[in-house]
């Protein structure tokens, strides 16, 4: 950098213009140049260019694309360009009009065009590196469908059907004539998200108890004071001899504590939700998609009724996958029907396997899985990214046919705030206090205060 004195009111000034929402995107100019800076931000937005560099330099147009030269690109709405460019020039540092976005092309030209190709193609030679390097540790045909799939991704379809209640989040309050409802978060030796957890509980209300399975087998604490229980996610004894396995025999081959598991199970006041791990785990104590013929069995793992087998890709997957919910019993997605947003999903074994069709069926037939992975026409799907496991019919989650319990693959406690996701529609993200998977432990305390 030859003029060292324009550092500091560059960032100052690009910093005034991100606060005042004058810019869409963008991005530093660095290894790769000009050219590689205007592709990657092509590539992210998923959007073609039209970029005419007109310039009378004597330098090489080949020079001046790969040029590793200190500078920003930016995106800036039609209706602010000259005021950013005028701002610039204020505060004397020089800024150029190159072009706009497009469609699905992308065009370079310097009195000439240089370069006129789509932009999806130019993206798969840009991540073909990565894809061969896939094929050696990822399922042949997942690698295959993600490939071809980014050539055809559009914008997935968010959609909040009560978005307006989400708008000015105000915290719950628990009414003074109700005595505080209790809810135990519950985790095991390599449990994860039990603080995220506690986070939103306490934010919808209820009175947040951390609670170790090593608390409930010493007989310290006991399920009978707790209206709802909650298993975390994680990898509960590292995953040996598969995930929650470890966790559930702690509760299965231990009487004590089976039965007051069973017996917080059947009281018709409590609620469950069993989130990844504690999803497995809520599988492997049969308290979802139980087998029919084994219900009088129920937390004794006779009953068993769904399986989570490892990710179809044979490999550990931690996305931002779109899910759509469903119309369901669940106390939890109440009013939530038609909500199509995204969810982080963190796990290696998430692929639901049932014991045989029938019960596979009789869970689509009574509206069971109130969470499906969608793709971006917001249709349940198989196709993988968009479904990380390849769990049929894109099932993300299992409720009780009283709506009461519910297990469920992705993690909703690590989104419920719009910072903590990474992608949003253009402008949802400052408008929303929420994300929508707040209303879910809004509707678990509402739930309880009017079983009272």
């Amino acid at each position: 950098m030859t003029r060292i004195c324009l550092l500091v009111p560059s960032i100052s000034h690009i910093q005034k213009l991100i606060k005042d929402r004058k810019l869409v995107s963008g991005h530093d100019i660095s290894d790769g140049g000009l050219i590689t800076c205007i592709l990657e931000m092509s590539f992210a937005g998923n959007c073609g260019l039209d970029i005419d560099i007109s310039c009378d330099s004597d330098v090489p147009f080949i020079d001046l694309l790969f040029a590793e030269e200190l500078g920003f690109v930016f995106e800036v709405s039609k209706k602010n360009e000259q005021e950013v460019l005028d701002g610039f020039s204020a505060v004397n540092i020089p800024c150029f009009f190159i072009g706009h976005s497009t469609k699905d092309t992308k065009k370079i030209n310097k009195k000439q065009e240089v370069l006129h190709e789509d932009m999806t193609v130019l993206r798969d030679i840009w991540e073909e590196t990565s894809f061969q390097l896939e094929r050696f540790q990822t399922d042949y045909q997942c690698v295959q469908q993600e490939q071809q799939g980014l050539k055809g991704r559009l914008e997935p379809p968010y959609h909040i059907p009560f978005e307006s209640e989400i708008i000015s989040f105000v915290p719950r309050g628990r009414p003074p004539s109700i005595p505080p409802i209790k809810v135990a978060v519950l985790r095991e030796e390599g449990s994860n998200s039990d603080r995220e957890m506690a986070a939103v509980l306490h934010m919808a209300g209820f009175e947040v108890w951390d609670v170790n399975m090593q608390d409930m087998c010493s007989g310290k604490i006991t399920l009978d004071q707790f209206r709802g229980v909650v298993f975390v996610g994680g990898f509960s004894y590292g995953d040996v001899c598969g995930s929650a396995k470890g966790w559930a025999a702690s509760i299965l081959f231990n009487q004590n504590i089976r039965e007051q598991f069973l017996k917080f199970r059947n009281r018709p006041d409590t609620f469950s939700l069993g989130v990844c791990n504690g999803c497995q785990l809520m599988g492997l104590l049969d308290w979802v998609a139980q087998d029919e013929d084994q219900k009088e069995n129920v937390s004794s793992g006779v009953g068993q009724g769904v399986f989570l087998d490892h990710n179809e890709s044979g490999r550990f997957e931690c996305r931002f996958v779109t899910v759509r919910v469903q119309t369901s019993p669940s106390i939890m997605f109440r009013g939530m029907e038609g909500t199509v947003f995204g969810m982080w999903s963190a796990h290696g074994e998430g692929k639901m396997i049932f014991k045989t069709p029938d019960i596979q069926n009789d869970v689509l037939r009574m509206n069971l899985a109130p969470v499906r992975y969608v793709d971006d026409s917001g249709n349940p799907t198989i196709v993988y990214p968009f479904n990380p496991n390849g769990s049929p019919d894109g099932i993300a989650a299992l409720c009780s046919e009283d709506g009461r319990h519910l297990a469920i693959m992705p993690h909703p406690e690590r989104c419920f705030l719009p910072w903590q996701c990474p992608w949003m529609p253009f402008g949802m993200k400052e408008k929303l206090d929420v994300s929508p998977w707040y209303k879910m432990f809004q509707n678990a305390f509402d739930w309880c205060v009017e079983q009272v």
